[in-house]
This record gives C-alpha cells, structure tokens and sequence, in this order.
C-alpha cells in the first residue's frame, strides 16, 4: 500500500501510525489502548488491520512497531498533517486551532494535493505542530 493511498486508513489508525512512529521503540498493545483511551481489544483489533495491511509488525504478546512500510508511511501522514496544519494557520487560524482541524480533514488530501500546497508555501520545513520532512518529489533541488 502506498502511503497516499487513504481508502483503509481511518482517521484512528492514521493516528495509531503517528504514535508508532512518534514512539520509536517498540510498545504494547496496553500502552496504545492507554493511549487512545480505548479497551484492549479494540486496539487489538486496529494493530490487526494494520499488520494485515503490512504496515505494523506485531506477533501475539509481542510488542508493537512499523514495518519499513509503515515508517514510510507514517512519515507521509505527519508531513501531510504538517502542511495542512501550517497551510490553516497562515490563513489566520489559531496554531491549536489549526492543528484540530488538519487531523480532522487529512484522510481526505492526496499525496498531489499535499506536494502543491508544500510548494505554494515555498517547501517549508516548519509546522506549528513540529518539523516538516521533506518530500524527495516535491522538495527536490530541480523544482525549487
């Protein structure tokens, strides 16, 4: 699956895959649903869709991380988030504000829409909600 390729991906496991990603080491399936505020189980069953998608590398009563698909994934996700968050905020809206709301509407914006709004702002490499990594197509030293 690639990463702009939104269809299985709900705003609940977007948010599973930033954590994973946020998280570097390994973590229990107890610490996302603590996280989350969710029964174990039902974060039992996100971590399953993500394994089946090949995203999350996980074993029963084993710990929980991203697979080399799902770290690259994850990286697109927080970009995206990022974007959009700086992209609200440029506009006027509150930094807080604006983060709410890039969460809210970022399942729904393609890869193609992120890269535009990456190079209308000029490739930034800051966010209000933290630093942007850089997109090797869109950022790339040949359109800019």
């Amino acid at each position: 699956m690639r990463a702009d390729r939104e269809g299985m991906l709900t705003p609940r496991r977007i948010a599973y895959l930033k954590f994973l990603y946020e998280r570097i080491e390994p973590v229990s399936n107890a610490e996302i649903a603590a996280r989350f505020s969710v029964d174990p189980s039902t974060s039992s069953k996100t971590i399953r869709m993500l394994v089946e998608a090949g995203l999350v590398d996980h074993a029963p009563y084993q710990r929980i991380r991203l697979s080399d698909q799902g770290r690259r994934c994850a990286e697109f996700l927080l970009r995206r988030h990022r974007v959009l968050a700086l992209a609200f905020s440029r506009l006027g809206v509150d930094p807080t504000v604006a983060c709410e709301q890039a969460s809210r509407c970022e399942a729904q914006i393609p890869r193609e829409v992120v890269n535009a709004i990456c190079a209308a702002m000029g490739h930034p490499t800051t966010s209000v909600c933290g630093r942007i990594t850089r997109d090797r197509v869109c950022c790339s030293s040949e359109e800019r």
